[in-house]
């Protein structure tokens, strides 16, 4: 219900000029089928949208046969279509899911994440992002990163370019007209994701790999650290485009400046404790359920 409602709410953004437009050219009626044109529209569009955003290109089976092959046998225990596989040019680690739905569901993952992370912590995250899908979180998630991802192109054009090689902040460059969108794109933002979709996610995700002692170890991985390329947390795209970052993983964004707009990911901390919990309960039922075996073979 609460992603139904944020998809309306989203969608009711993209339609509502359309529909004041057609009225004020030629009635309800015309406003009535702009406003469906412009939702519907808006569905289809906002994951290539995104993944032009992020320039992000998508791999096939001779590229990646292993990457390929773990999604697609988690696709299975999910019981979902097999998403498209991008892969995203960025050192820094993170992976999102875009799309409109299931059977046109996205994968993007930065070669800094299959970089830095092994077989077990890399199938966590892409279970992860799955749970997303089967959560229903992708729709309003991905409305939202396209159209703020539109606001800040629009901001930018006619000022100083952000360097793409990079890091730099939205408060370090942000135009005038940038400073008057902001906060409409962080309404959007808001609109889109939240903590709360993070920590189903993360709960799904590891029922659904089996492992969140992984999930919690590739979130200890993805800490920034001094050593990265661009410097802690570099993600020069995430910054020019700032709404995408309710998508990602991992919160991409800094923390100074208007990156706390924002902001949608719980902390990492918590995040953590809530997967070692998780993995010590499993723990715990494993126990529970040998020494029930062994007193029965006892008997």
């Amino acid at each position: 219900m609460s992603n139904l409602l944020r998809t309306l709410a989203l969608l009711g953004v993209a339609a509502l000029p359309a529909a004041l437009l057609g009225r004020w050219l030629g009635g309800w009626v015309p406003g009535a089928l702009l406003a469906l044109l412009a939702a519907g529209a808006a569905c289809r569009y906002c994951a290539p949208v995104v993944l032009r955003l992020y320039r992000a290109r998508e791999v096939d089976a001779r590229e990646a046969p292993h990457l390929l092959a773990m999604v697609r046998e988690l696709a299975r225990r999910a019981d979902l279509p097999t998403p498209r596989v991008f892969v995203l040019d960025e050192p820094a680690p993170n992976a999102f899911v875009t799309g409109c739905h299931a059977r046109r569901a996205s994968l993007v993952l930065t070669s800094g994440i299959l970089q830095r992370l092994d077989e077990r912590e890399l199938r966590a995250v892409l279970a992860h992002e799955f749970a997303h899908v089967l959560r229903g979180d992708m729709l309003p998630a991905s409305l939202a990163a396209a159209a703020g991802g539109v606001l800040a192109a629009a901001a930018q054009a006619g000022f100083a370019q952000v360097s793409e090689d990079t890091a730099t902040t939205v408060g370090s460059w942000a135009p005038p007209l940038w400073l008057l969108l902001a906060p409409l794109v962080a309404l959007l933002v808001r609109m889109g994701g939240s903590a709360r979709k993070e920590f189903a996610a993360d709960h799904l995700g590891a029922r659904l790999c089996e492992d969140p002692e992984a999930m919690a170890r590739a979130l200890r991985q993805l800490r920034p650290r001094a050593g990265w390329p661009g410097g802690p947390g570099s993600f020069a795209l995430a910054a020019r485009y700032p709404a995408g970052a309710q998508l990602m993983f991992d919160e991409p964004l800094g923390r100074g400046g208007m990156s706390c707009l924002f902001r949608t990911h719980p902390p990492r901390g918590a995040r953590l404790r809530a997967l070692r919990d998780m993995a010590r309960a499993a723990r715990n039922l494993k126990s529970s359920a040998a020494a029930v075996r062994e007193q029965s073979l006892e008997r």
